[in-house]
Order: structure tokens, then C-alpha cells, then sequence
């Protein structure tokens, strides 16, 4: 209960309990002090009267006349506060006793009085000596009422009637004003704290000319609230922004997000104003990276935001989601005004150069463009608009525009291509979608032979079982930079499977394994496949890796290092599909391939058309002259295998010689 009550009601409190306290003592020591006075008045008046009035005592205790005790007791009369007294001779007798009062109520005083003062009630009793001239004739019991005396107290009682409960009321109104003199700065603490929101940057300061502990509290208070609202600042900036970029991050833009798409108007409906959403990345951001360092790279996304920022009104929400993307958001923008922006932005960012100690590289970005409205989508449904319209505008080149419409028939095509990206992750993480391994023969044709070679192809079913073409998801997992991925899945899938038949890898010839040219350059592709080296017992000059003619032109010039490596573990190399790129023979010469294997495209073709065959003749002789096999793929007839074999082909593959069957059946 006193806990719960102000300060101020606490110090009015006590302090009045202490004057109340004060003002008692002073009363109870007044009535100890007019005690004392009326005992000593009371003492003084036996021993007076015993000393005046000690020749007629006398006269009575010797004559013992009536006139002579009348007299006597006349004059004891005049005495107002002797109640009673008592005359005895020598021997103790009473021979005279006065009582006014006619009482026996001091009978018992009277009879245990002694020489000494004593006090019982407001009665004084002692027994005084009868002396004269040196000789006692006997005592006198005196009864002597202490109240009927005036003391010095009694002459002041009416003024300490007065004095004392107006003193209590002036010190009552001077502990209140005291009380809230020093409670005040308290309350306006304790109110300040109370209505304080340092983390909204919403408190007062305090001020006070005190200098002593209000003062230390009051600097206190204004200190800590400076510091937690800085603090708080900080952590909002720190918590809304890109560390690198100074942009907002991905939080920052989804709760924005969020907070429009639920917006609505003045009627309780949806919010009509339409607001743009551009999603920006970088074209070949990773080749600086990889070229010109991650440094650079980092270096490159600030200089992209400032450069983005002067050309953005200044209510646009920029935002880093990851990497080199970025979220703009425009709002109360219509779709020409979006649009008119966008194209700046890329314009000034084409126009851009970059340079990086000595180096100097072109940019450009592709932006996906969405507007929307409140209730128009889903966050999820807004975010993944914004990754169709960027990959529609990527799809069609660098430096490129694209405004989303949900049914257009490229953001339907990338739509199914996100979906499909899912089902390789999915597959990849061996989840409900799933990759399955099979393999189709490769058929020697200048020789016969027990042993079997086969080329490894990759298969997959969605999470309801529904098989996707090759060429649907290999492409989705190029534009999705997933080909390190399956690449190192499908070979550590063989190698674990493989190596539980080592009765089918010593009657293996060859076993061709397709490689993406962008893994060739892979870190991951290429610490896999060492540690692969370094975990499975596996004749690795069995291993052909197949290249396409076109990964591989851009490919081996950066990998030289990593081929040399190849070379030396015994892995072949396999240039696939020659003569569906740019069909040069400078590459049989140049680049260090053991197996050359023919589209199948010239194979189709070369009874009818001479220049077809033309085309594998060379292929061959050009081969044979530098050592490598040829394979001719597409070989579908009887006639085919009779005319490349006649050529000097060293394999054919095709359905003719047999069709793709799982992996494991190659096993039994």
C-alpha cells in the first residue's frame, strides 16, 4: 500500500507524522514540566503551612479548646487545596483532624504518609514534624490537591489551545508546499519516462537549474534518451539498408510492398493509385567479378546505385535484394511515366564506363517492369512478376526493357521455366522431383568387340511423375546457371552406381559423360570431380567428358590449367555435336580433344545430299590424321552403318544400334 503511493503523499506523510510527533512531545513534556511545578507548589505549601500555622497547631495540641480548633480550622480554611489534615501529640495520637470535605476517601493517605513527599493522584500526602524552638510536640499528616494550583502552564493554557492546532495547520500547509516543491521534479521525471518514445525519436528534454542530484537526473534522463533513439536510428537504418550499397534491403522493400498491396482509400476499397516496379540486374556482372575481382564487383554496385539514385524521383524506394539485383519502387507513377524512367536508367547505365585499376568495362542492365495496384497480387505473386519481366528483357538481349503482361506469350514461357527451374532443384536435392540416369550404346564399327561403351544421359520427372524432354529443362538450367550442378550430380551418380558392378567396369570400353562449357571453368565442377578422383576406384582413362563445339570454344582458353590436369589422370575429352557451331577444322587442330563425335544432322542427310557425306569424310581423315576417334551420332538405318563404316568412322550411336535404356539395366 505505501508503496503504491506518490512521493509527494510519502513526504507529506512523514513529514507531518514528525511534526504531529513533535508537537505531541512538546505537549507531554509541558504536562511532565506543570507536574513537577505542582509538586514542588504542593511541597512547598505543606512545608509552609507546617511552619505557619505551627504555634496554633501547637496552641490546639496543648489546650485542645474548642475556640482554639475552631480558630484553627478557620484559618486552614482559607487554604483551598489542603483536603485534609491530621494533628497528632507525641505519642502519635490524632488529637485534631481537618476535613473540608468531610470525606474518608484520604483516610488512607493520611494513615501511610511519612516524613517523605508522596504523589498518588493529583494528592500530595507526607507527615511533618510539630517543631518548636528545637523541640518536636508531635506530626501533622497534611493531604494537599495539586490541581487546584496555578501554574505557569495554566496561565499560558488558553494561548497553547490556540497556538498548538494553528501550528499544526501551518506546518501541515508548509510540509504540502515542501512535499511538492521536492516531489515535482520527480513527477515531471517520472512522466517524461512515461510518455517517452525514444526508439520514435519522440521525448522532451528536461531542464531544471538545480546542480545538485535533479540536475544529475534530468542530464541523465536527456542522455540516455539521445543515445537510445540514436542507437535505434542505427539499428533501422542498419536493420532497412544494404550494409554495401547504402540501398534498402530486401526487408525494407517487402514490408513496403506489403503495406501497399493492403492499402486502401478514404471508401474502405481498394486504393486505385497505380505504382511501378522495376526489377534491375546487371548484364554479365559476373564476369567482372570473376575478371576484375569480387572487390571490384562490390565497387561496381555502389557506383550502380548512385548513378541509379540521380535519375529516381526522390520519393523511389531502391532496393538490393541479392548479388546485382535490385528492387525500384515507384509509387503514384503511371505506366508511361514508369516507362520514360526505366529507359533513362538504362540509358545511363549503357552510357556508364567502369574502370578498374587500368581495366575499363561496359555496363548495362536489363529491367523487368511490373505495375500494379492495391489487391492486384499477393507479395509472391508481385515479386515473381517482376523475375518474368526481368527474364523476359534478358531473353531478348542486353540493355533491355520489358513491361509485364500475365498473358504474353514470353512471360507465360518464363513462367513455366521458373517452375521447371524448381523441379531441378528439386531433383538435385532429391526431392519429389527426380533425375534418373540412362545411358545409349556406342557401337564400334571398324572392329568387333565384347566390351561395351554407352554415352550417359541425364532424364527427369516432375513431383507428379510426368516425364520433361531434355531439351525443355537443360536449357531452363543454362539461363539458370544450374549446369555446374547437374553436371557434378550426374557424374557422382554414375561413379557411386558404377562402382558397386566392378565386373561392368572391367568390360567397359568408354563411358561418354556430356559437360556444360560453363562447368569446365566451375571451382565447384572442378573440386568435385578431384575429389571424385580421390574417392572412387575407377579406371578414369575410361572416362570421356563431352564438350559441345560451341561451350567449348569459349571455354578451354580459361580452363588450360584444369585440362592439363585432366590429361594427366587419364580423362578424355569429347568435341559433341561437331559442325553445329561455327564448324571450323582450326578447332580439331587446336584444341585437344581424343574423341570427335558428328552431329547427327550430316549422318541424316548423307545419302541424299554429297556434301553432307563430304563434310564426314573430312571429319574423319582430319581425325585419323591427328589420332582421334570419330563417333557419328543419328544413326538410324542398315545404310548408315554400311556407309560410315565404309567411311572410316570409328562409332556409331543411334536408335538403329540401340535406344537409350535406364543405367542400371546395363549392369544385369
Amino acid at each position: 500500500m505505501w508503496r503504491k503511493l506518490s512521493i509527494r503523499i510519502q513526504l507529506f506523510s512523514l513529514i507531518a507524522l514528525m511534526l504531529l510527533g513533535f508537537t505531541i512531545s512538546t505537549l507531554f513534556l509541558a504536562f511532565i514540566m506543570d507536574q513537577n511545578e505542582r509538586k514542588e507548589l504542593a511541597i512547598g505549601l505543606s512545608e509552609t503551612l507546617n511552619n505557619a500555622m505551627s504555634h496554633d497547631m501547637l496552641k490546639a495540641l496543648v489546650d485542645n479548646q474548642t475556640d482554639v480548633l475552631s480558630d484553627l480550622s478557620f484559618r486552614l480554611a482559607s487554604f483551598d487545596s489542603l483536603d485534609r489534615l491530621v494533628l497528632y501529640d507525641a505519642q502519635d495520637h490524632p488529637v485534631y483532624e481537618f476535613n473540608p470535605k468531610n470525606s474518608y476517601e484520604y483516610d488512607h493517605l493520611i494513615n501511610k504518609s511519612t516524613l517523605e513527599p508522596q504523589f498518588e493522584g493529583v494528592d500530595l500526602y507526607v507527615k511533618l514534624p510539630l517543631v518548636t524552638d528545637g523541640h518536636q510536640f508531635g506530626n501533622v499528616a497534611y493531604v494537599i490537591d495539586m490541581q487546584d494550583f496555578a501554574t505557569q502552564i495554566d496561565e499560558h493554557f488558553a494561548y497553547l489551545i490556540i497556538a498548538f492546532p494553528l501550528e499544526l495547520l501551518i506546518g501541515f500547509l508548509f510540509t504540502l508546499r515542501v512535499s511538492r516543491i521536492y516531489s515535482q521534479p520527480f513527477e515531471t521525471l517520472a512522466q517524461a519516462m512515461k510518455n517517452s518514445e525514444p526508439t520514435k525519436d519522440d521525448f522532451p528534454i528536461l531542464n531544471t537549474r538545480s546542480e545538485n542530484e535533479i540536475g544529475a537526473l534530468f542530464r541523465g534522463f536527456n542522455q540516455m534518451m539521445s543515445q537510445i533513439s540514436k542507437t535505434s536510428q542505427q539499428m533501422r537504418y542498419q536493420a532497412n539498408h544494404d550494409m554495401l550499397t547504402g540501398a534498402y534491403n530486401r526487408f525494407a522493400m517487402e514490408a513496403k510492398l506489403k503495406t501497399l498491396l493492403k492499402q486502401t482509400g478514404n471508401d474502405g476499397q481498394a486504393n486505385q493509385t497505380p505504382h511501378a516496379l522495376l526489377h534491375l540486374d546487371l548484364d554479365q556482372f559476373r564476369i567482372i567479378n570473376d575478371t576484375a575481382s569480387h572487390e571490384a564487383g562490390d565497387e561496381l554496385l555502389k557506383m550502380l546505385v548512385a548513378t541509379c539514385m540521380l535519375e529516381l524521383p526522390k520519393d523511389a524506394m531502391m532496393a538490393r535484394m541479392e548479388s546485382d539485383d535490385f528492387l525500384i519502387l515507384l509509387t503514384d507513377h503511371t505506366e508511361k511515366q514508369a516507362t520514360l524512367i526505366a529507359r533513362q536508367v538504362l540509358e545511363n547505365l549503357n552510357d556508364f564506363r567502369f574502370s578498374w585499376e587500368g581495366q575499363a568495362f561496359s555496363v548495362s542492365a536489363s529491367i523487368g517492369l511490373v505495375m500494379f495496384r492495391s489487391f492486384a497480387y499477393s507479395l509472391q505473386e508481385l515479386i515473381k512478376a517482376a523475375d518474368s519481366a526481368l527474364y523476359a528483357a534478358k531473353a531478348t538481349g542486353r540493355n533491355k526493357l520489358h513491361l509485364y503482361h500475365p498473358d504474353d506469350s514470353l512471360t507465360e514461357r518464363l513462367n513455366q521455366e521458373v517452375i521447371t527451374a524448381g523441379y531441378i532443384k528439386e531433383a538435385l536435392n532429391k526431392g519429389s522431383s527426380r533425375f534418373e540416369l540412362f545411358a545409349q550404346l556406342i557401337e564400334p564399327l571398324q572392329y568387333k568387340s565384347t566390351k561395351v561403351s554407352y554415352e550417359v544421359l541425364l532424364r527427369m520427372w516432375d513431383c507428379e511423375g510426368n516425364f520433361i524432354p531434355p531439351d525443355n529443362f537443360l536449357p531452363t538450367a543454362e539461363r539458370y546457371q544450374m549446369m555446374a550442378e547437374i553436371d557434378q550430380y550426374v557424374l557422382w551418380e554414375y561413379l557411386t552406381l558404377v562402382s558397386r558392378y566392378p565386373e561392368h567396369i572391367e568390360n567397359l570400353h568408354s563411358v561418354h559423360i556430356n559437360l556444360a562449357g560453363s562447368s569446365l571453368n566451375h571451382p565447384d565442377f572442378q573440386a568435385q570431380i578431384k575429389k571424385a578422383v580421390n574417392t572412387f576406384n575407377f579406371p578414369w582413362h575410361k572416362l570421356e567428358l563431352e564438350l559441345t563445339e560451341t561451350s567449348a570454344v569459349g571455354s578451354f582458353s580459361q580452363a588450360k590449367a584444369f585440362i592439363e590436369w585432366l590429361k594427366q589422370v587419364g580423362i578424355g575429352l569429347a568435341l559433341d555435336d561437331f559442325g553445329t557451331g561455327m564448324s571450323s577444322f582450326e578447332y580439331l587442330k587446336s584444341l585437344p580433344f581424343d574423341v570427335i563425335k558428328i552431329d547427327g544432322s550430316f549422318v541424316k542427310d548423307m545419302h541424299d545430299d554429297p556434301s553432307d557425306k563430304a563434310v564426314i569424310r573430312y571429319i574423319q581423315e582430319i581425325s585419323a590424321l591427328r589420332n582421334q576417334e570419330t563417333v557419328a551420332e543419328y544413326v538410324e538405318t542398315a545404310a548408315d552403318v554400311v556407309e560410315l563404316t565404309r567411311i572410316g568412322i570409328t562409332y556409331g550411336q543411334g536408335y538403329y544400334l540401340g535406344k537409350p535404356k535406364p543405367l542400371i539395366d546395363w549392369f544385369e
